[in-house]
């Protein structure tokens, strides 16, 4: 299944049956409805269409703190008291 982003740009995924679920959203105000059937026609898809593909590409893009995770598992090569020392240093400096 082809998936248009919002950029223009094409996205892929399954098409296996399993991989779909529902979602419901309650509790929608009234003009983020109208700007969101606003901006899906502009871009020529259903609200539907459209809001999934703002999922799609919300649940692809790492949060926050998954990339901070990530950032603290990493080796940068340096260890935490060389990068104080050397803030310390650069601090010193400016004074």
């Amino acid at each position: 299944m082809q998936i248009a982003r919002i950029d223009g740009s094409v996205a892929y995924m399954s098409e296996s049956a399993e991989s779909f679920r529902a979602v419901q959203i309650r509790e929608v105000p009234g003009d983020v409805v109208d700007i969101l059937q606003a901006r899906a026609a502009k871009a020529g898809l259903s609200l539907t269409t459209y809001l999934r593909n703002h999922l799609v590409e919300l649940a692809r893009k790492p949060s926050m703190a998954e990339l901070y995770e990530r950032s603290r598992k990493r080796d940068w090569g340096v260890d935490r008291a060389t990068i104080v020392s050397v803030v310390r240093d650069l601090r010193e400096d400016d004074e």
